[in-house]
Protein backbone atom coordinates (compact mmCIF):
# COMPACT_ATOMS: atom_id res chain seq x y z
CA UNK A 1 0.00 0.00 0.00
CA UNK A 2 1.20 3.51 -0.85
CA UNK A 3 0.32 6.80 0.85
CA UNK A 4 -0.04 9.61 -1.70
CA UNK A 5 -0.93 12.81 0.16
CA UNK A 6 -4.58 12.29 1.18
CA UNK A 7 -4.96 9.00 -0.72
CA UNK A 8 -4.01 5.40 0.00
CA UNK A 9 -3.24 3.39 -3.13
CA UNK A 10 -4.01 -0.32 -2.99
CA UNK A 11 -0.86 -1.32 -4.84
CA UNK A 12 2.91 -1.42 -4.36
CA UNK A 13 5.86 0.55 -5.72
CA UNK A 14 6.95 -2.08 -8.25
CA UNK A 15 3.46 -2.36 -9.76
CA UNK A 16 3.33 1.41 -10.19
CA UNK A 17 6.80 1.50 -11.76
CA UNK A 18 5.83 -1.24 -14.23
CA UNK A 19 2.75 0.67 -15.36
CA UNK A 20 4.59 3.98 -15.32
CA UNK A 21 7.33 2.54 -17.55
CA UNK A 22 4.69 1.68 -20.17
CA UNK A 23 2.97 5.06 -19.88
CA UNK A 24 6.06 7.24 -20.33
CA UNK A 25 6.90 8.51 -23.81
CA UNK A 26 10.07 10.38 -22.85
CA UNK A 27 12.31 7.34 -22.39
CA UNK A 28 12.67 7.85 -18.64
CA UNK A 29 12.51 4.91 -16.22
CA UNK A 30 13.94 2.57 -18.85
CA UNK A 31 15.22 0.11 -16.27
CA UNK A 32 14.56 -0.67 -12.63
CA UNK A 33 15.30 -3.64 -10.40
CA UNK A 34 14.96 -4.73 -6.79
CA UNK A 35 18.11 -4.73 -4.68
CA UNK A 36 18.86 -5.50 -1.05
CA UNK A 37 18.54 -1.80 -0.17
CA UNK A 38 15.41 -0.97 -2.14
CA UNK A 39 14.33 -0.60 -5.74
CA UNK A 40 17.06 0.70 -8.03
CA UNK A 41 15.81 3.15 -10.68
CA UNK A 42 17.24 5.74 -13.08
CA UNK A 43 16.91 9.19 -11.53
CA UNK A 44 14.44 11.34 -13.50
CA UNK A 45 15.97 14.59 -12.22
CA UNK A 46 19.42 14.59 -13.81
CA UNK A 47 21.07 13.37 -17.06
CA UNK A 48 17.65 14.00 -18.61
CA UNK A 49 16.47 10.84 -16.90
CA UNK A 50 18.70 8.60 -19.03
CA UNK A 51 21.38 7.33 -16.65
CA UNK A 52 23.53 4.44 -17.80
CA UNK A 53 23.80 3.19 -14.22
CA UNK A 54 20.94 3.64 -11.77
CA UNK A 55 21.81 5.99 -8.93
CA UNK A 56 18.36 6.40 -7.42
CA UNK A 57 16.68 4.11 -4.85
CA UNK A 58 13.06 3.90 -3.73
CA UNK A 59 11.88 2.25 -0.53
CA UNK A 60 8.75 0.08 -0.39
CA UNK A 61 7.04 3.03 1.32
CA UNK A 62 7.76 5.19 -1.73
CA UNK A 63 10.54 7.43 -0.40
CA UNK A 64 13.25 8.03 -3.02
CA UNK A 65 16.84 9.29 -2.85
CA UNK A 66 19.33 9.85 -5.64
CA UNK A 67 22.96 9.44 -4.58
CA UNK A 68 24.25 11.40 -7.57
CA UNK A 69 22.20 14.62 -7.61
CA UNK A 70 21.00 14.18 -4.00
CA UNK A 71 17.36 14.70 -4.95
CA UNK A 72 15.05 13.09 -2.41
CA UNK A 73 11.41 13.11 -1.42
CA UNK A 74 8.03 11.47 -1.79
CA UNK A 75 6.90 8.98 -4.37
CA UNK A 76 4.53 11.62 -5.74
CA UNK A 77 7.48 13.93 -6.45
CA UNK A 78 9.31 11.04 -8.13
CA UNK A 79 6.36 10.20 -10.42
CA UNK A 80 5.96 13.89 -11.29
CA UNK A 81 9.65 13.99 -12.25
CA UNK A 82 9.21 10.98 -14.53
CA UNK A 83 6.42 12.77 -16.39
CA UNK A 84 8.27 16.09 -16.27
CA UNK A 85 5.06 17.55 -14.94
CA UNK A 86 3.42 18.77 -11.72
CA UNK A 87 2.62 16.74 -8.61
CA UNK A 88 -1.08 17.39 -9.26
CA UNK A 89 -0.71 15.68 -12.64
CA UNK A 90 1.13 12.77 -11.04
CA UNK A 91 -1.49 12.44 -8.32
CA UNK A 92 -4.30 12.38 -10.87
CA UNK A 93 -2.47 9.72 -12.90
CA UNK A 94 -1.87 7.53 -9.84
CA UNK A 95 -5.42 7.72 -8.49
CA UNK A 96 -6.84 7.12 -11.97
CA UNK A 97 -4.74 4.03 -12.62
CA UNK A 98 -4.85 2.29 -9.22
CA UNK A 99 -7.56 1.62 -6.62
CA UNK A 100 -7.43 4.55 -4.22
CA UNK A 101 -9.12 5.48 -0.96
CA UNK A 102 -9.28 9.12 0.03
CA UNK A 103 -8.51 10.03 3.63
CA UNK A 104 -10.87 12.61 5.00
CA UNK A 105 -12.81 13.14 8.18
CA UNK A 106 -16.57 12.65 8.16
CA UNK A 107 -19.21 13.00 10.83
CA UNK A 108 -21.33 9.94 11.50
CA UNK A 109 -23.71 11.62 13.93
CA UNK A 110 -23.85 12.01 17.68
CA UNK A 111 -20.77 14.27 17.38
CA UNK A 112 -18.67 11.16 16.80
CA UNK A 113 -15.87 11.62 14.26
CA UNK A 114 -13.90 8.81 12.61
CA UNK A 115 -11.17 8.95 9.96
CA UNK A 116 -12.66 8.33 6.53
CA UNK A 117 -9.80 5.92 5.77
CA UNK A 118 -11.40 3.44 8.18
CA UNK A 119 -14.65 3.15 6.24
CA UNK A 120 -15.14 3.37 2.50
CA UNK A 121 -18.63 3.33 1.06
CA UNK A 122 -19.00 1.32 -2.12
CA UNK A 123 -21.67 2.51 -4.53
CA UNK A 124 -23.45 -0.56 -5.83
CA UNK A 125 -26.93 -1.26 -7.25
CA UNK A 126 -29.49 -1.69 -4.48
CA UNK A 127 -30.39 -5.32 -4.00
CA UNK A 128 -31.93 -7.44 -1.28
CA UNK A 129 -30.21 -10.73 -2.04
CA UNK A 130 -26.73 -11.31 -3.47
CA UNK A 131 -25.58 -14.29 -5.52
CA UNK A 132 -23.45 -16.62 -3.38
CA UNK A 133 -21.33 -17.95 -6.26
CA UNK A 134 -18.62 -15.21 -6.23
CA UNK A 135 -17.63 -16.33 -2.72
CA UNK A 136 -16.57 -19.72 -4.11
CA UNK A 137 -13.64 -18.10 -5.91
CA UNK A 138 -12.00 -16.75 -2.75
CA UNK A 139 -9.74 -18.42 -0.21
CA UNK A 140 -11.28 -19.81 2.98
CA UNK A 141 -8.23 -18.99 5.10
CA UNK A 142 -5.15 -16.79 5.18
CA UNK A 143 -2.36 -16.29 7.75
CA UNK A 144 -3.75 -12.88 8.67
CA UNK A 145 -6.82 -14.49 10.26
CA UNK A 146 -4.58 -16.63 12.43
CA UNK A 147 -2.51 -13.58 13.35
CA UNK A 148 -5.71 -11.94 14.57
CA UNK A 149 -6.25 -14.97 16.83
CA UNK A 150 -9.36 -16.23 15.00
CA UNK A 151 -10.09 -19.94 14.81
CA UNK A 152 -10.58 -21.77 11.52
CA UNK A 153 -13.79 -23.32 12.84
CA UNK A 154 -15.35 -19.93 13.50
CA UNK A 155 -14.21 -18.46 10.18
CA UNK A 156 -15.62 -21.47 8.34
CA UNK A 157 -18.90 -21.28 10.27
CA UNK A 158 -19.44 -17.69 9.19
CA UNK A 159 -18.02 -18.25 5.70
CA UNK A 160 -15.23 -15.68 6.07
CA UNK A 161 -13.21 -15.38 2.85
CA UNK A 162 -9.95 -13.82 1.67
CA UNK A 163 -9.39 -12.05 -1.64
CA UNK A 164 -5.63 -12.33 -2.33
CA UNK A 165 -5.74 -9.97 -5.32
CA UNK A 166 -6.78 -6.98 -3.23
CA UNK A 167 -5.58 -8.42 0.11
CA UNK A 168 -9.02 -8.07 1.62
CA UNK A 169 -10.93 -10.19 4.14
CA UNK A 170 -14.60 -10.63 3.23
CA UNK A 171 -17.28 -10.89 5.92
CA UNK A 172 -20.49 -12.18 4.26
CA UNK A 173 -23.70 -11.01 5.92
CA UNK A 174 -26.96 -12.93 5.70
CA UNK A 175 -30.63 -12.24 6.35
CA UNK A 176 -32.72 -14.32 8.75
CA UNK A 177 -33.46 -16.80 5.97
CA UNK A 178 -29.79 -17.43 5.27
CA UNK A 179 -29.68 -15.38 2.06
CA UNK A 180 -26.48 -13.45 1.35
CA UNK A 181 -27.28 -9.73 1.42
CA UNK A 182 -23.90 -7.97 1.41
CA UNK A 183 -20.15 -8.65 1.54
CA UNK A 184 -18.27 -6.06 3.63
CA UNK A 185 -14.49 -6.13 3.16
CA UNK A 186 -11.45 -5.11 5.17
CA UNK A 187 -8.05 -4.45 3.63
CA UNK A 188 -5.41 -6.15 5.76
CA UNK A 189 -2.75 -3.51 4.97
CA UNK A 190 -4.58 -0.19 5.14
CA UNK A 191 -7.34 -1.37 7.53
CA UNK A 192 -9.86 0.31 5.23
CA UNK A 193 -13.34 -1.13 5.74
CA UNK A 194 -15.72 -1.28 2.77
CA UNK A 195 -19.52 -1.14 3.07
CA UNK A 196 -22.23 -1.04 0.40
CA UNK A 197 -23.57 2.48 0.14
CA UNK A 198 -27.13 1.66 -0.88
CA UNK A 199 -27.76 -1.13 1.61
CA UNK A 200 -28.90 -0.89 5.19
CA UNK A 201 -25.95 -1.60 7.47
CA UNK A 202 -26.37 -5.13 8.88
CA UNK A 203 -25.77 -6.50 12.35
CA UNK A 204 -22.99 -8.97 11.67
CA UNK A 205 -23.80 -12.55 12.82
CA UNK A 206 -27.35 -11.57 13.82
CA UNK A 207 -28.76 -14.19 11.47
CA UNK A 208 -26.98 -16.93 13.44
CA UNK A 209 -28.13 -15.53 16.79
CA UNK A 210 -31.71 -15.75 15.53
CA UNK A 211 -31.20 -19.15 13.90
CA UNK A 212 -29.91 -20.66 17.16
CA UNK A 213 -32.36 -18.69 19.32
CA UNK A 214 -29.50 -17.28 21.38
CA UNK A 215 -30.93 -14.88 23.94
CA UNK A 216 -27.75 -13.61 25.57
CA UNK A 217 -24.80 -12.23 23.60
CA UNK A 218 -22.15 -9.55 23.38
CA UNK A 219 -22.32 -6.60 21.01
CA UNK A 220 -19.06 -5.17 19.63
CA UNK A 221 -18.01 -2.78 16.86
CA UNK A 222 -16.13 -4.72 14.19
CA UNK A 223 -16.49 -8.14 12.55
CA UNK A 224 -13.02 -9.23 13.72
CA UNK A 225 -14.00 -8.36 17.30
CA UNK A 226 -17.19 -10.35 16.79
CA UNK A 227 -15.33 -13.40 15.45
CA UNK A 228 -12.88 -13.08 18.36
CA UNK A 229 -15.81 -13.48 20.76
CA UNK A 230 -17.05 -16.60 18.97
CA UNK A 231 -13.49 -17.97 18.92
CA UNK A 232 -13.45 -17.66 22.72
CA UNK A 233 -16.84 -19.35 23.00
CA UNK A 234 -18.93 -16.21 23.53
CA UNK A 235 -21.81 -15.47 21.11
CA UNK A 236 -21.67 -11.97 19.65
CA UNK A 237 -22.90 -9.54 17.02
CA UNK A 238 -21.17 -6.50 15.50
CA UNK A 239 -22.47 -3.08 14.46
CA UNK A 240 -19.80 -2.53 11.78
CA UNK A 241 -18.80 0.76 13.39
CA UNK A 242 -21.33 3.36 14.51
CA UNK A 243 -24.76 2.22 15.69
CA UNK A 244 -27.71 3.01 13.42
CA UNK A 245 -31.40 3.40 14.24
CA UNK A 246 -32.19 0.43 12.01
CA UNK A 247 -29.78 -1.79 13.94
CA UNK A 248 -31.36 -0.80 17.24
CA UNK A 249 -34.80 -1.58 15.83
CA UNK A 250 -33.56 -5.04 14.87
CA UNK A 251 -32.28 -5.56 18.40
CA UNK A 252 -35.63 -4.50 19.84
CA UNK A 253 -37.45 -7.00 17.62
CA UNK A 254 -35.03 -9.85 18.41
CA UNK A 255 -35.29 -12.57 21.05
CA UNK A 256 -32.22 -11.21 22.86
CA UNK A 257 -32.98 -10.46 26.51
CA UNK A 258 -29.46 -9.78 27.84
CA UNK A 259 -26.98 -7.73 25.81
CA UNK A 260 -23.37 -7.37 26.98
CA UNK A 261 -22.01 -4.05 25.68
CA UNK A 262 -18.34 -4.24 24.78
CA UNK A 263 -17.52 -1.55 22.23
CA UNK A 264 -14.01 -0.19 21.74
CA UNK A 265 -12.31 1.04 24.89
CA UNK A 266 -12.37 4.73 23.90
CA UNK A 267 -14.68 7.75 23.97
CA UNK A 268 -16.39 6.76 20.73
CA UNK A 269 -17.04 3.25 22.05
CA UNK A 270 -18.54 4.62 25.24
CA UNK A 271 -20.82 6.90 23.23
CA UNK A 272 -21.94 3.93 21.15
CA UNK A 273 -22.81 2.04 24.34
CA UNK A 274 -24.73 4.99 25.76
CA UNK A 275 -26.69 5.35 22.51
CA UNK A 276 -27.66 1.67 22.49
CA UNK A 277 -28.80 1.75 26.13
CA UNK A 278 -30.89 4.87 25.56
CA UNK A 279 -32.71 3.37 22.57
CA UNK A 280 -33.17 -0.27 23.55
CA UNK A 281 -36.45 -1.76 24.63
CA UNK A 282 -36.63 -1.95 28.41
CA UNK A 283 -37.17 -5.71 28.29
CA UNK A 284 -33.52 -6.10 27.18
CA UNK A 285 -31.11 -6.00 30.09
CA UNK A 286 -27.80 -4.32 29.21
CA UNK A 287 -24.53 -5.02 31.00
CA UNK A 288 -21.41 -2.92 30.42
CA UNK A 289 -18.31 -5.06 29.93
CA UNK A 290 -15.20 -3.07 30.81
CA UNK A 291 -11.90 -4.02 29.21
CA UNK A 292 -8.49 -3.57 30.87
CA UNK A 293 -7.24 0.00 30.40
CA UNK A 294 -4.42 -1.06 28.07
CA UNK A 295 -6.73 -3.02 25.72
CA UNK A 296 -8.50 -1.25 22.85
CA UNK A 297 -10.93 -4.03 22.01
CA UNK A 298 -11.64 -7.71 22.66
CA UNK A 299 -9.20 -8.79 19.96
CA UNK A 300 -6.37 -7.38 22.09
CA UNK A 301 -7.15 -9.65 25.03
CA UNK A 302 -4.94 -12.56 26.00
CA UNK A 303 -6.39 -16.01 26.72
CA UNK A 304 -6.07 -15.39 30.47
CA UNK A 305 -7.82 -12.03 30.13
CA UNK A 306 -10.63 -13.68 28.20
CA UNK A 307 -11.08 -16.28 30.92
CA UNK A 308 -11.17 -13.52 33.54
CA UNK A 309 -13.69 -11.52 31.49
CA UNK A 310 -15.97 -14.54 31.09
CA UNK A 311 -15.78 -15.29 34.80
CA UNK A 312 -16.21 -11.69 35.97
CA UNK A 313 -19.29 -10.96 33.87
CA UNK A 314 -20.67 -14.49 33.71
CA UNK A 315 -20.71 -14.21 29.93
CA UNK A 316 -22.83 -16.67 27.95
CA UNK A 317 -20.96 -19.60 26.38
CA UNK A 318 -21.56 -21.28 23.05
CA UNK A 319 -19.59 -24.12 21.44
CA UNK A 320 -19.71 -23.44 17.74
CA UNK A 321 -18.05 -26.76 16.88
CA UNK A 322 -20.95 -28.77 18.26
CA UNK A 323 -23.73 -26.39 17.23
Amino acid sequence: MLKIEDYILETDVESVLSKLQLALTNGKLSNFRRTSSGISVPCPFHADGHEQHNSCFITDEGIYHCFTCNSAGTFLKFVAGCFGSSEDYAKNWLTSNFPATKEEVVSIGEDIIIPRKQVKILQQPKQKVVDNSPLDGYQSWCPYLGQRKLSRAVCEKFNVKYDPKYRQVIFPCYDNNGNLITMPRRNIDTKVFYLDKDLEKPLYCMHYIKQKNIQQCMIVEGPIDCLTCWTNGVPAIATMGSVTEEQIQKLNKSNINILYLCFDNDDAGRKFAARVKSKLNRRILTIDVNLPKNRKDVNDLTIDEWENLISTYNLPKFDIKTA
